[in-house]
């Protein structure tokens, strides 16, 4: 299996006192599920052509998307931050931004992923952890996969596009080559 992997299924935890059709995140789910199937058909059908750390980082984008979803929900989660978190959630959904996913098709997902790295790696700090634990639905330990994505950013996205997330996270408040830094540390 690649260097990163990610979960083959995917379980919403249980939620004993609602009935499946209240859960708020019914909608993202189902983008989840196209997601992932987007993903593993462009994974199936260039793979050889994409590169194997594109294939690994479009692999994560799946669970790096349920994994905001799933934070932005928390009400545990800080206000400041899951509105951050939600913004990211609507970089992913939104067809059109540096990669364009209808263009590159899923291919462009990798700068949504990059972003949604820093957000997360800068964003929550080490206080990630008890958080993510609970929602990260990936085969290997968060912080390695939040370190390893940010550490091929240049590559995964290139120069220009790195640029221009960097600028745009910036603006954020988000520090995209500290959160790389960060994740090294």
């Amino acid at each position: 299996m690649n260097a990163i992997e990610t979960s083959d299924t995917y379980e919403e935890p249980a939620a004993p006192d609602r009935y499946d059709d209240e859960l708020p995140s019914r909608g993202l789910l189902s983008f989840y599920d196209r997601l992932r199937e987007r993903v593993l058909a462009a994974v199936e059908r260039r793979g050889s052509r994409l590169g194997e750390r594109t294939v690994e980082a479009l692999l994560l984008v799946p669970d790096v998307f349920i994994l905001l979803a799933r934070l932005a929900l928390d009400r545990e989660v800080p206000k400041s931050r899951r509105l951050m978190v939600a913004s990211t959630l609507a970089y992913f959904v939104v067809p059109v931004d540096f990669l364009p996913e209808a263009v590159l098709g899923a291919g462009g997902f990798v700068d949504d992923l990059v972003l949604a790295v820093a957000v997360l790696s800068q964003a929550f700090g080490r206080e990630l952890e008890p958080y993510a634990e609970r929602y990260w639905s990936g085969s290997r330990k968060l912080r390695e996969v939040l370190g390893d994505v940010l550490e091929a950013a240049h590559a995964l996205v290139g120069y220009d596009v790195y640029e221009r997330l960097k600028g745009y996270l910036a603006k954020k408040g988000v520090d995209l080559d500290a959160a790389a830094a960060d994740e090294r540390s």
